[in-house]
């Protein structure tokens, strides 16, 4: 597989003597030590013993940083990270250097020209799991096909959004053309496709997201793919939209600020809707459709007191006119286990907001 040079993909290292090498058999806590002083370590040996060591961090961190509400998550999240991050492990020859490691096709694809070099083992990890997704495919109720989304690129792992659009569309089969901002996995494009629209155009800031939906328009035959047209863009990019053209946008649904490219898919700055409407505002013509989702899970946890879009659309009076907003309840698997997020999930309901262009 050729691999796009601004593919984004984890950071690696070359220089060895930056790390203190473990060897199995190390106490866990005096590699916790090392890594407390600010030491990065590597760990040596078997992928068994990397993974005992992962999995007894995690049980320190739960014990120091109990999780019980969404502020001592973020603590939570935060101090694990910090200690994952010091985590290494060395690649040679595109083979992780552990004994009984998945092996990663990725890592010959994204660093071919690297014979030896260190790779975060978090980063390792997300891989593996990532590359999983991406070989077996993952199927949604709404389409007739599976999507395979590549490594670093947003897809849902909950289907009420998409149901609730899925029922929109049955409702409203009126549209020639639309767009899908912020695509990710392009699950919402090939919804479209499928329901008739004709041509769908995709973007994402992301250009792993770009990548991924050119290879899934190429795995699949026309009638599936359709003239989908994805692009590497913020918003509405190329796009110019026409008084009988459809707006979908699925944003991030927790104000906090981003990291990287990539958490822009969960987490939103501040201004970040004010953005968004006021592009709307500008290229869209009188009669343009308008669909956004949210979740009310920020107002549940008490990180915002009110909705983003309901509060950009009520300043913004003269140029938006609300037609609908419709809910549904978020469906849970059933859990013995108790805790703070299973509680906000009872509480929580998907929406999605229908606003025409004056």
């Amino acid at each position: 597989m050729k691999i796009p040079e601004e593919i984004i993909r984890p950071n690696i290292c070359n220089e060895g003597n930056r790390f203190f090498h473990i060897a199995p058999g190390t106490p866990f806590r005096n590699i916790l030590k090392s890594i407390k002083r600010g030491q990065d370590i590597c760990i040596t040996g078997t992928y068994g013993f990397a993974m005992s060591f992962y999995a007894w961090l995690k049980k320190e961190v739960n014990v120091r940083i109990p999780v019980q509400d969404y502020v001592s998550s973020r603590k939570h999240r935060n101090l694990l990270h910090s200690y994952q991050s010091r985590i290494w492990i060395g690649v040679r020859n595109h083979v992780p250097e552990l004994d009984k490691a998945p092996q990663n096709r990725w890592l010959n694809d994204f660093y071919p020209d690297q014979d030896h070099f260190y790779i975060n083992f978090t980063d390792y990890l997300g891989m593996n799991g990532a590359r999983q997704w991406y070989e077996r495919g993952i199927k949604y109720p709404v389409l007739d096909h599976l999507l395979h989304p590549f490594y670093g690129v947003y897809f849902p792992t909950r289907y009420d959004h998409l149901h609730l659009f899925d029922n929109w569309l049955n409702d409203n089969n009126r549209f020639d053309r639309a767009i899908d901002i912020g695509t990710g996995c392009g699950v919402l494009s090939f919804m479209m496709n499928k329901h008739g629209i004709e041509t769908v155009h995709a973007t994402d800031i992301n250009p792993n997201a770009i990548f991924s939906l050119q290879l899934e328009s190429e795995r699949l035959d026309k009638k599936k793919s359709g003239n989908i047209h994805p692009q590497h863009a913020s918003f509405l990019g190329s796009f110019q939209p026409g008084p009988d053209d459809l707006v979908v946008f699925n944003p991030p649904w927790i104000p906090e600020k981003p990291n990287k490219t990539m958490d822009k898919a969960t987490f939103f700055d501040k201004g970040f809707f004010d953005d968004y409407f006021d592009e709307m505002a500008k290229k869209c013509p009188a009669g343009t459709t308008l669909l956004i989702f949210f979740s009310n899970y920020s107002m549940l946890t008490g990180i915002i007191k009110e909705n983003p879009i309901m509060e950009c659309i009520n300043r913004r009076k003269d140029d938006f006119l609300l037609i609908s907003q419709t809910k549904a309840p978020v469906r849970q698997s059933p859990s013995r286990k108790k805790s703070w997020l299973q509680s906000i999930r009872s509480m929580e309901q998907v929406e999605f907001f229908e606003v025409k262009r004056k």
